[in-house]
């Protein structure tokens, strides 16, 4: 799915389902006259404060004290990867969660591929940036080909396993179509009616008659 360009009549849940760069926020908050300084979560806050329809000149900037100080307490992008006690639980997840303003966090397979490497060059220098730079520039090629077999049995078993599929003639053409929409977006990997309705002008033509003329 494309990422829209920014408006203020879009939702903040339609807006938090892209990713926006710190500095693409700054920009926005600029723009419409919203604090710009702060974290990325400090800026988010803004940002949907003002897609919620509170006026920009009553948006003030605010920085959350207990936040900010359990995080520099134990966890900043600063805080080293080895000897620190840091590994991918709870309150690391938390902490990305708080730093990026999102309500869930995954961590990449990209982020373990560059622990492990960490841990194997001993690397004492690493830090939590190290991560988050993986994490917002993945490598390209992230996932690797048995990932992607599984992920692709799974979308055409799920696919298949939809009565909506049986009203084409050539579901696995059409599931390979469906695929390249979802294989190249920002969403989980998976099958859903959704994309039956977003791809519909190039899935139609598979349509049985019987189907085209319901």
């Amino acid at each position: 799915m494309q990422r829209p360009d920014f408006t203020k009549d879009m939702t903040f849940s339609e807006f938090s389902k892209f990713y926006w760069y710190k500095t693409e926020l700054q920009t926005i908050c600029h723009e419409h006259h919203l604090p710009s300084v702060g974290t990325k979560a400090e800026l988010n806050n803004y940002i949907k404060q003002f897609l919620d329809g509170k006026e920009s000149s009553k948006i003030s900037i605010t920085r959350n004290s207990k936040r900010t100080g359990a995080l520099l307490a134990n966890l900043t992008p600063e805080t080293k990867l080895l000897e620190s006690g840091f590994c991918f639980n709870n309150e690391a997840r938390q902490f990305f969660k708080d730093y990026y303003g999102l309500s869930q966090f995954s961590f990449k397979k990209a982020m373990a591929v560059k622990m492990r490497e960490v841990e194997i060059n001993h690397n004492t220098k690493a830090t939590i940036q190290d991560l988050m730079d993986v994490y917002e520039h993945p490598p390209i090629c992230e996932t690797n080909k048995e990932e992607q077999t599984y992920q692709w049995n799974n979308f055409v078993k799920d696919f298949m396993a939809d009565d909506e599929s049986k009203k084409y003639n050539q579901p696995l053409k059409v599931a390979a179509l469906l695929w390249t929409d979802v294989k190249h977006s920002i969403n989980n990997k998976e099958y859903s009616r959704e994309l039956l309705k977003r791809n519909k002008s190039i899935i139609n033509r598979y349509l049985k008659i019987s189907d085209h003329l319901n």
